[in-house]
């Protein structure tokens, strides 16, 4: 009887055949959901797939007058610096003066919404602007004297700086499981992050560390507020609006990879140089920070063996690279703890045998050395851009822009109504008065005109203005006085 007991007891407890079939159903949908989520985040199949058939809905088109749907961006310090921000200010600025909307863009119903969520729209915009006046004729008459050291094929990246790059910044960018793999996510780095976050707020003694990758970490800094993340949500709308990017010529992410390490060596912020202003990307930081010329880093990194030059173009590569992360900190406050960072990566790159041993011990010798001095400016004198001068200062003026460093940044075409080749040629008839020789020739020694003294003192301003069916024309501004004061201006002159 006992047995019988324990025998009941057992086929009691014992499985029956619709559980057991239950609980191998629930396993293999188990087993499913993890092979297809390992499979997307490998391949990115169902995501590249969602992606680039929705980007192709985002689109706008230029329509005359003022638009109803379009939205500007708020923040963010590409966004401001460009002026795009500003632009409902600017268009109410200049409509109080008189001015008028001529043509706006119109976004589609994908794009407004899109933008109105905070996303940033998947269309690639320039990685520097500047401020451009064009003649009547509309040839150049002024662009803004702004260092434009930038690599303009992928092919032109220097190998040794892109490897040091994704071996800093982003490892698992250059060589993709899958050719539609999403190369703004790195799960592992990603998955990392998080972990480390999560034990620091329950109060792990653990340092936390970002899980952005370079698309994301270009959308922080060009497009964020204040160039920060300052919420998940923020996190996200980063990654979506990268994500977008990359799919946006369809699927295959393979030239996207390319594309997201170019743009970032042309945009990635270096601090502010003395004398230079902000710095953005690797060739302009070669410039500002070390006074060299970006092509000579390129062929000296090309160099054999342990050349001197290359080791002091890897070190200033290098340098720039690992400031990365907190430039201001690393480049004006504590050049200490940049070498000491310079040092760790240079170890790293030995170990992975990105270099040999044999260069990474000339770079630990090689003292770094900054440039002492601003670099040259490429402006011409003052007495040969007057008249371009005197529009920065309106246009300044009326457009409520603190200075002229701010205003040659905006990514701004104005469209003059100055006679570049007439004001060139008065420029060159008062550089010709200054000449003695010039003077005698013309006669011009005569009574009430020249007759003594040095007619290099003599100062000659010009204002001449057309009479048109649209009023009266500025075509000529200039005078001769080599400072910025604007005879013409700046000055009361009573005739008579």
């Amino acid at each position: 009887m006992s047995e019988g007991v324990r025998w009941n007891e057992i086929r009691a407890i014992h499985p029956s055949n619709g559980q057991l079939q239950r609980w191998f159903g629930w396993l293999f949908a188990f087993a499913t959901v993890a092979y297809l989520a390992v499979y997307e985040m490998r391949t990115s199949a169902f995501e590249s797939w969602i992606l680039s058939t929705y980007a192709k809905r985002i689109s706008y088109k230029i329509e005359p007058g003022p638009s109803s749907s379009v939205v500007f961006p708020r923040s963010g310090p590409f966004d401001i610096r460009s002026g795009y921000a500003l632009i409902p200010e600017f268009v109410q600025r200049l409509e109080a003066e008189g001015y008028k909307v001529a043509d706006q863009a119109r976004f589609s119903p994908d794009l407004l919404r899109l933008t109105r969520w905070g996303i940033i729209p998947p269309f690639r915009l320039p990685t520097s602007t500047r401020l451009a006046i064009l003649g009547v004729d509309g040839h150049p008459l002024f662009s803004s004297p702004i260092a434009s050291y930038e690599y303009s094929h992928f092919e032109d990246l220097p190998p040794l700086a892109i490897k040091a790059l994704l071996l800093i910044e982003n490892r698992e960018l250059e060589e993709p499981a899958d050719y539609r793999s999403n190369p703004v996510v790195d799960w592992d780095r990603l998955a990392k992050a998080a972990l480390l976050y999560a034990g620091r707020r329950v109060g792990l003694p653990v340092h936390v560390q970002g899980g952005s990758t370079l698309a994301t970490q270009m959308q922080k800094y060009r497009y964020s507020d204040r160039g920060r993340t300052d919420s998940i949500f923020a996190k996200l709308r980063q990654m979506t609006g990268a994500s977008l990017l990359v799919y946006s010529q369809g699927p295959d992410t393979r030239t996207e990879r390319r594309q997201i390490i170019l743009d970032y060596l042309n945009t990635v912020p270096l601090a502010a140089a003395p004398g230079y202003g902000e710095v953005h990307g690797l060739g302009n930081g070669l410039y500002a920070w070390f006074g060299t010329d970006p092509a000579s880093i390129s062929r000296d990194l090309s160099l054999p063996g342990t050349a001197k030059a290359k080791v002091r173009a890897l070190k200033q590569v290098l340098t720039l690279l690992c400031a990365v992360r907190a430039p201001t900190y690393y480049l004006l406050q504590n050049r200490a703890a940049l070498a000491a960072r310079v040092s760790f990566y240079t170890e790293m790159l030995a170990r992975t045998q990105v270099i040999d041993e044999g260069l990474a011990s000339r770079l630990e010798l090689t003292r770094i050395k900054f440039s002492t001095h601003a670099p040259p400016s490429s402006l011409p004198p003052y007495a040969e851009r007057k008249a371009v001068d005197a529009l920065r200062s309106r246009v300044m003026w009326m457009l409520g822009i603190p200075g002229l460093y701010e205003l040659d940044r905006l990514h701004l075409d104005i469209d003059s109504t100055i006679d570049g080749p007439l004001q060139q040629q008065v420029v060159n008839l008062f550089e010709s008065l200054r000449d003695p020789a010039f003077i005698n020739a013309h006669g011009l020694r005569e009574k009430h005109l020249l007759p003594s003294g040095d007619p290099g003192k003599v100062i000659y301003g010009m204002l001449l203005l057309e009479k048109t069916p649209l009023g009266n024309l500025l075509r000529v501004e200039t005078d001769t006085l080599n400072s910025p004061f604007d005879v013409n201006d700046g000055m009361k002159m009573q005739l008579g």
